[in-house]
């Protein structure tokens, strides 16, 4: 990626981070690593912002790809999907097994379900593996991370979907024009099925987010494609000047759900944290200082492994859990202290589990690198 995206990635890893060690730590744990009831406040507040965070990744997804083939021919279809499914299905399908696994010898040793008791007879299923090791967990038979046995990998389906749709419309639809309307279609299908879930495949409120954030992030890029190159003059003031924009409509989003009466998940919770989470990537893109910020080299690091982060904060939580049972170590979640032991444990089974995946990303590369060769062999 360009240095001057670099931003995107720093958002993406410490986005990854809030939602694994905040709002996850808070809904598994039910506990907050604080005492104070400014600390309370902060974390509440801070927990009920990331209950759809993962929607920025959705954005960032159709804005690079949208990037990608403004000027790039689109490549046949294995091979456009290839590199996504190497990329994500093999840590994926190996998470779902840990996960359902330890879940399954839990509930043998404890009576219960380590961490998911409520909908584990579904989500630690048979049926619930197999949808998952195909990559089938969300949006066709159920909404959310019902079928989920590592629930963090929802929102992969989703990101999957919106992806190939991207190639069905760049494929067959000749005429930008024609394309970014059916970019709008779908955000507008996306409101609708948050706002009323249509219990149908492709049309869950799950689905519906990422129409929203996907196709929002791709009308981004169309958007501002080719706008600096045609008055180089300004075009720095022009990207200060829309990133400031950019940024005092991210603040009145924000402003906007942190208003919400009763403070509960409707769905204009929903579209205005995509709103939000639309204005910030914008910001990190083309705001100078927010791209400086993000794109620091702790955050770059983080954001390298953000996908890691996520798949493998479950399981490393249940190692956690079963050691607290097993050795009868009594471990108080409140307690800050062990709020950041589980992040420092976390981040070394992340490091580990990205050299991991990282060579097998080779060897897999290698295989069908043999595979082609074999083909021009034969012919």
């Amino acid at each position: 990626m360009e240095k001057k995206y670099t931003g995107i990635t720093g958002l993406r890893g410490i986005t990854a981070c809030l939602i694994a060690y905040v709002f996850h730590y808070l809904l598994i744990f039910y506990v907050m690593p604080v005492k104070s009831d400014l600390g309370i406040s902060i974390l509440s507040k801070l927990g009920y912002i990331l209950l759809n965070a993962s929607d920025v990744f959705f954005v960032m997804s159709g804005f690079l790809l949208a990037r990608k083939y403004e000027n790039k021919p689109l490549e046949n279809f294995g091979k456009y999907m290839s590199s996504k499914v190497k990329k994500i299905y093999p840590l994926m399908i190996f998470t779902a097994i840990v996960v359902f696994v330890a879940e399954n010898v839990g509930l043998r040793i404890f009576g219960e379900y380590p961490l998911h008791d409520e909908g584990g007879h579904l989500r630690y299923s048979i049926q619930a593996l197999i949808l998952n090791v195909t990559g089938l967990q969300t949006g066709i038979f159920a909404d959310g991370d019902t079928y989920a046995t590592n629930g963090p990998s929802w929102f992969i389906t989703v990101i999957l979907i919106c992806q190939i749709l991207l190639y069905i419309i760049l494929k067959n639809v000749k005429k930008e024009k024609h394309q970014n309307l059916i970019f709008v279609a779908f955000i507008v299908i996306g409101v609708i099925t948050v706002f009323k879930t249509i219990h149908l495949p492709l049309l869950y409120s799950c689905v519906g987010r990422g129409y929203i954030g996907f196709f929002a992030g791709v009308l981004m890029r169309r958007a501002t494609a080719g706008i600096y190159e045609k008055k180089q003059k300004y075009q720095n003031y022009i990207k200060e000047g829309s990133a400031i924009i950019a940024a005092l409509l991210a603040v009145l989003f924000l402003y906007l759900v942190l208003g919400e009466k009763g403070g509960g998940v409707t769905p204009l919770f929903y579209v205005r944290m995509i709103g939000f989470w639309v204005f910030m990537t914008y910001l990190v893109v083309y705001g100078f200082l927010a791209n400086k910020f993000f794109g620091v080299k702790v955050f770059q690091w983080l954001g390298d492994r953000a996908m890691v982060v996520f798949l493998c904060n479950i399981p490393t939580d249940l190692g956690i859990v079963y050691a607290d049972r097993l050795l009868g170590l009594n471990l108080n979640y409140e307690d800050t202290r062990i709020w950041i032991l589980h992040i420092v444990i976390s981040l070394i089974v992340v490091e580990v589990m990205y050299r991991c995946d990282k060579k097998f990303g080779i060897f897999l590369n290698k295989l069908s690198q043999k595979d082609i060769l074999k083909e021009a062999n034969k012919s």
